[in-house]
């Protein structure tokens, strides 16, 4: 049988309701990643924006005898490398998100490359000598919160945190367009707007292939 409208009527009210916590509740928890992802979303459109000068930093640090003295660097370069990388980071603060390392037979020397978002470390290992040569670069904050945008060099926490918040902003979107959609006062203009930026985005979409 047939439902009545009033029955409709409560149904769709009822739907809404939902909506709009969905609508409310999924941009609260992250509102704040919201406005941080259309900032530096415009700072990217826009790379000849120039957050800051890159700052630049040599050092070079002894190493003890501990690290030196570990047997068969040539061949055991890899997990030996991973102690030298925890003594900086105690030691000395120098740590990154992702490394790269390689060895140098002709000179015993391992070499590092850490990166981060806010910037890149080389180091230089000089076993024999007991000498680490360490030439940092430090990205402007700026540039480095455009990399957090781009999950580039970022640790996992941050790639979680990020899909969540896709999932929020998907959610809010969507219950968006349902209050629209059942509001008979707006619903013509919102379909307006929804018709032409749909048609805008399409179109640029097409331009570019």
């Amino acid at each position: 049988m047939a439902r009545s409208n009033s029955q409709m009527q409560f149904d769709v009210s009822y739907v809404s309701r939902i909506m709009r916590k969905i609508h409310i509740f999924s941009a609260m928890p992250v509102l704040v990643l919201m406005v941080f992802f259309a900032i530096t979303g415009i700072y990217l459109n826009h790379p000849d924006w120039k957050g800051g000068d890159v700052e630049k930093q040599q050092q070079t640090i002894a190493l003890p005898k501990s690290l030196t003295d570990l047997p068969d660097w040539p061949t055991h370069y890899a997990s030996h490398s991973l102690t030298l990388l925890h003594w900086l980071d105690v030691e000395h603060g120098v740590s990154g998100v992702d490394f790269e390392i390689d060895w140098d037979e002709l000179d015993s020397l391992v070499i590092l490359n850490l990166s981060g978002p806010n910037g890149s470390t080389l180091i230089e290992a000089f076993i024999e000598e007991g000498q680490a040569h360490v030439d940092t670069r430090r990205l402007s904050l700026i540039d480095m919160l455009n990399n957090v945008h781009r999950a580039k060099h970022v640790s996992g926490l941050w790639r979680v945190l990020s899909d969540i918040s896709a999932i929020c902003m998907v959610l809010f979107s969507i219950s968006g367009f349902w209050l629209v959609l059942v509001n008979r006062m707006e619903r013509k203009n919102a379909n307006i707007a929804l018709l032409l930026g749909s048609s805008l985005f399409v179109f640029i979409i097409t331009l570019m292939h």
